[in-house]
């Protein structure tokens, strides 16, 4: 009899441990301009591939500011609650590295690492890809960073792709 409340307890925990770890939404908005750039606990950063600016631009150096959505309720797909902050970066091209500038400090952000350590580093990446079409860290740490997978950069090509589609067939109608 313990065994079986043993086995029952194990299943059940499986169950709820599935309900809690929902799917987060690929994009914050029906246009799928803001586009899932990293997940953590719960908390997802949307990117808005629109709005990124280029501040400097002064090859192999790179400038970029780019606007981001944090939703701290993404994972239990509540999209609601939104913060949206602007991200900055500095892309050193040479040495391949990539930081974040606050307040005129750049802070190393590493290509790899646990995703609790590099939630920046996903919008940084994205922005790069989005910008130049040129994955910064994604081609040469993916074996590494597992969050650098094909899904990362599909989500944006999709996204493109979808808006060419509907701009192309308003052409045609």
């Amino acid at each position: 009899m313990k065994k079986f409340f043993a086995v029952l307890s194990f299943i059940a925990l499986i169950f709820s441990a599935n309900a809690a770890s929902a799917e987060y939404p690929d994009y914050l908005d029906a246009e799928k301009v803001y586009v899932l750039c990293g997940m953590h606990a719960g908390t997802g950063w949307y990117i808005n591939r629109k709005t990124i600016d280029v501040t400097q631009f002064d090859p192999p150096n790179f400038w970029l500011a780019v606007e981001v959505a944090i939703v701290p309720h993404a994972g239990e797909g509540d999209l609601t609650d939104v913060e949206y902050v602007c991200n900055e970066y500095f892309y050193d091209w040479t040495n391949r590295k990539m930081y974040a500038l606050n307040e005129d400090k750049k802070i190393f952000i590493p290509p790899y690492g646990t995703v609790a350590e590099l939630p920046s580093s996903y919008d940084g990446e994205l922005a790069f890809f989005i910008k130049y079409r040129q994955k910064f860290y994604g081609e040469l740490y993916a074996d590494k960073n597992y969050n650098f997978d094909k899904k990362l950069y599909e989500r944006v090509e999709n996204a493109e792709y979808e808006e060419i589609r509907i701009r192309h067939e308003g052409l045609a109608h």
